[in-house]
């Protein structure tokens, strides 16, 4: 117990600069936070979170907010095997795998919903890697801990096993994170970068993070030069006055490799609701994004967005 106190106290003071960073943050966009669940009905033709008739049952709705608000340890309900695949039948392409990581707060019933409209949109079957809530109290928790105090725990270690495997399979493995997500992607891009044998294979992984909430996300310069592009290529899509955006990815531009896009003035942090009919309508990046060249099940081409490696800030109201 008490080895256990004194690496808490020095990850405490080794991160007491990130803390104080973090607090500061967190009150100076406080007045953002109704705003993660706001506005609704904006857009009609999506499945949003917060509709029953989205959900397969009432109770899977039910069950969705019961767990958001009760503190409990859950199982994962799926760690790649779940296969969500759009409603015109389409045949999983053998060199190329599509995989989800939610957010915080996301039930299996959420999840599920969010990858179905991933795979929509996209016109592509997908692949959730679901991490579990454990009540939204301890999932923001589990969040400051990665983040700020640099404790991975159990976040990233399933999914980095999935991708890792995918990437030795496929000629290209494109990540899509929200949220909670961002963090996970981060740490496995650390990962992935300092594993002599999986390193290599990173030139095939494509990162697109939506809501981000993580601080940094680092990409290779050897293997971006050998590449001719970035490695991974990454691209990062904001609402202006999302909270945990606001707090993460557009507080963190200067250590967060990638391309951002970003609607200034535009609220909302769930997925469906807010981010994911923006994205398909090219709305964050005046259609110039490679994840807006893949909507609809078209093909970017080889080149796409990916020969460019600066950082870029778009503001489109």
């Amino acid at each position: 117990m008490w080895h256990r106190t004194r690496q808490w106290l020095r990850r405490l003071v080794d991160n007491r600069s990130a803390i104080r960073r973090d607090i500061r943050l967190s009150l100076t966009h406080a007045a953002d936070i109704p705003r993660m669940v706001w506005p609704l009905g904006r857009e009609p033709g999506i499945r949003s979170e917060l509709s029953w008739s989205s959900y397969a049952s009432r109770g899977d709705a039910l069950l969705s907010l019961a767990q958001l608000l009760v503190p409990a340890t859950r199982e994962s309900v799926s760690q790649g095997t779940l296969v969500c695949h759009p409603s015109r039948a389409t045949r999983e392409i053998t060199s190329s795998r599509w995989f989800f990581i939610n957010g915080m707060g996301t039930a299996a019933p959420v999840a599920i919903l969010n990858a179905s409209e991933i795979a929509r949109l996209f016109q592509r079957p997908v692949h959730l890697i679901h991490t579990p809530t454990w009540g939204l109290v301890r999932d923001v928790a589990e969040s400051i801990t990665a983040r700020t105090l640099r404790k991975d725990g159990k976040l990233s270690r399933p999914a980095l096993n999935i991708l890792v495997e995918a990437l030795e399979k496929n000629d290209q493995v494109v990540l899509v994170c929200h949220s909670q997500g961002t963090i996970v992607a981060s740490y496995i891009v650390r990962k992935l970068l300092r594993n002599p044998h999986a390193r290599p294979l990173v030139k095939k992984l494509e990162i697109y993070c939506i809501g981000g909430v993580a601080d940094s996300l680092e990409i290779d310069p050897q293997l971006t030069l050998a590449a001719g592009h970035p490695v991974p290529y990454v691209e990062h899509f904001a609402n202006g006055r999302d909270y945990l955006a606001q707090i993460g990815i557009l507080s963190h531009l200067d250590s967060t490799a990638g391309k951002v896009y970003c609607l200034a003035d535009r609220p909302g942090h769930l997925l469906n609701e807010h981010y994911l009919p923006a994205i398909a309508r090219g709305d964050f990046c005046q259609r110039r994004s490679r994840l807006y060249g893949y909507v609809r099940g078209r093909e970017p081409g080889p080149k796409g967005a990916l020969s460019v490696a600066t950082r870029e800030m778009g503001a489109h109201g």
